[in-house]
C-alpha cells in the first residue's frame, strides 16, 4: 500500500512538473521581452532573432507556455518550433526570402541530382528538380546544376555553413550536439547566419562573398576551407571522404557550423543500370537427403519443372494458377501410368505464414477404381507453419515446421544470402536434407 501511494504521489509531482500552468498579464510589452519574461516565468528556453517587432496587450489565466505562445505569437503573424526543450520563434515571413525554382534535368533522373545535393534544399518533384533559393543565387545555381546534369563522371560537393555568437550559444546554454539539432529551426527564425552552394569537378577552387565569405580548394585528396564572417574566421582542412559530414569550428567569437556532402556522380550508363528495380525470377535448386533420395528443380514466377527421386524416379510440373495457389503433377518413369497430382496454397500474416498441401495418387490405367474409400485411404495432406526474417537488404532468414496426415513432422531452416540459398531439413524419422539453390 505504501508503494502505491509513493508512486501515485511522484507521478502527480511529475504531471504537475510537465503541465505547468500560470497567469500571465503584459501591458504595452515589446514582443522580445515578453518572450524573454516567458522563459524565465516557465524555467524554459526560447529563442528568438532581434528583428521581432510588436506590443504585446493580454491577460491569460492558468495557461501554459505552449498555449500562450500560440495565442501571442498568432497575434504578429509568427510561428515556433519546439525541438526537445528548446522553442524557436520565427516569422513567416523569413520563408519568402527562399523561392522555389524549377530545373528540368536533360541527361540524369531528378532523384539523381537531389541525391548529391543532399544538404541543399532541393528536391524532386517528378521529373524535375525544385531547389529554393533566393532569386539572386538562382543563376548561379542553374549553372551548376547542369555541370551537375551533364554526361561527364565528377565529384559534388554541397554545403551549407552557419555562423552563431559565443554570447548566444552561452545565453542559451546550446551545447554542440543541441546547436546541430537546433540548426534547421535556427535558420527559420533567422537566428544564425548562413551560406550555401554546391561545385562540381575534382579539382576545385571557389570564393564566395555574403554573410559568410567562403573560399575552398579541393586538391590532392584534401578539402580546404576558409570562412570569414563580420568579426571571425576559422581555417579547416581534412581528408575528402565520401558522403555526409558535420563540424564545429571555433572561431574567436563565435562557432562555425559545417554541413557538407560529398559525392561521385555516376556516369549516365551506371545510373541508368541503379535505377533498374531488378529482382530475380529464375531459381534452380537441389535438394539431397539422408536416405539417397533428392530433388531438382527449376523455376520461374509461375512454373516449376522437377525430377525427383523417392524409391522411384519421377519428373513433372507445379504451376502457379492465382496467388500463391500451385497445381501441380508428376509421372513415375519406370511406372508411366501412375500419377501424382498435388496442390499447395499459402496465407501470410507477416511475419508468419501457413501452408496447406495435398497429393494424390492416380493408376490411369485403371480410373474406375477412383471412388470414395481410394481418396479417403490415398489422399495425403498436411499444414505447415513457418516465419521469415529479414536480417538486412541481402540476408533473409527462414524457418518453417510441418505435419503430414500420417503424423510425420518435419522441420526446416534456411538462409538466404543475395542470390544464393542454402538449407537443411529434418524430420522425425531422422532424415535429413540439405538444399542449395540460386536465383537470377
Amino acid at each position: 500500500m505504501k508503494k502505491i501511494l509513493v508512486i501515485f504521489i511522484l507521478s502527480f509531482m511529475l504531471l504537475t512538473l510537465f503541465s505547468q500552468t500560470k497567469d500571465i498579464s503584459f501591458q504595452n510589452s515589446d514582443i522580445k521581452d515578453v518572450l524573454m519574461q516567458l522563459g524565465q516565468l516557465y524555467n524554459s528556453t526560447i529563442i528568438f532573432s532581434n528583428d521581432l517587432t510588436g506590443e504585446v496587450n493580454i491577460i491569460l489565466y492558468d495557461i501554459s507556455l505552449d498555449a500562450a505562445l500560440k495565442v501571442i505569437l498568432s497575434s504578429f503573424g509568427y510561428s515556433y518550433e519546439k525541438i526537445e526543450d528548446v522553442y524557436v520563434v520565427f516569422s513567416e515571413s523569413s520563408f519568402s526570402y527562399y523561392i522555389p525554382h524549377i530545373y528540368k534535368p536533360k541527361n540524369r533522373s531528378a532523384k539523381s541530382i537531389v541525391e548529391v545535393l543532399r544538404v541543399i534544399q532541393a528536391y524532386a518533384v517528378g521529373d524535375n528538380v525544385v531547389m529554393y533559393c533566393p532569386n539572386e543565387l538562382w543563376p548561379q545555381y542553374l549553372k551548376k546544376l547542369q555541370e551537375v546534369d551533364s554526361e561527364s563522371k565528377n565529384l559534388v560537393v554541397s554545403y551549407v555553413v552557419y555562423y552563431i555568437k559565443n554570447s548566444d550559444i552561452k545565453k542559451y546554454n546550446l551545447e554542440p550536439q543541441k546547436l546541430l539539432d537546433l540548426i534547421p529551426a535556427l535558420e527559420k527564425a533567422k537566428f544564425v547566419t548562413n551560406t550555401n552552394g554546391f561545385f562540381v569537378g575534382n579539382e576545385i577552387k571557389l570564393n564566395t562573398i555574403g554573410e559568410i565569405s567562403l573560399s575552398a580548394e579541393m586538391k590532392n585528396n584534401k578539402l580546404k576551407f576558409n570562412l570569414k564572417s563580420q568579426n571571425d574566421s576559422v581555417n579547416y582542412e581534412s581528408q575528402v571522404s565520401m558522403g555526409f559530414q558535420e563540424y564545429v569550428l571555433n572561431g574567436s567569437f563565435g562557432k562555425f557550423i559545417v554541413l557538407i556532402n560529398i559525392s561521385e556522380l555516376k556516369s549516365k550508363i551506371e545510373e541508368k543500370m541503379s535505377n533498374i528495380d531488378y529482382a530475380p525470377d529464375k531459381t534452380f535448386s537441389f535438394k539431397y537427403y539422408s536416405s539417397n533420395d533428392f530433388k531438382i528443380s527449376l523455376s520461374d514466377k509461375n512454373l516449376e519443372a522437377v525430377i525427383l527421386k523417392d524409391n522411384s524416379y519421377f519428373v513433372g510440373v507445379n504451376m502457379k494458377l492465382v496467388d500463391d495457389f500451385y497445381f501441380g503433377a508428376m509421372i513415375q518413369l519406370d511406372q508411366a501410368t501412375n500419377l501424382i497430382l498435388s496442390a499447395k496454397d499459402t496465407y501470410y500474416f507477416n511475419p508468419i505464414f501457413v501452408e496447406l498441401f495435398g497429393s494424390f495418387p492416380i493408376d490411369i490405367s485403371n480410373l474406375g477404381e477412383l471412388d470414395g474409400p481410394y481418396l479417403a485411404e490415398n489422399l495425403d495432406f498436411g499444414l505447415g507453419v513457418g516465419t521469415t526474417y529479414k536480417v538486412n537488404n541481402d540476408v533473409l532468414l527462414m524457418g518453417k515446421v510441418s505435419m503430414r496426415k500420417d503424423l510425420l513432422i518435419s522441420g526446416e531452416l534456411g538462409i538466404k544470402y543475395l542470390n544464393y540459398n542454402i538449407g537443411m531439413s529434418l524430420n522425425s524419422l531422422l532424415i535429413f536434407g540439405v538444399l542449395l539453390g540460386i536465383s537470377w
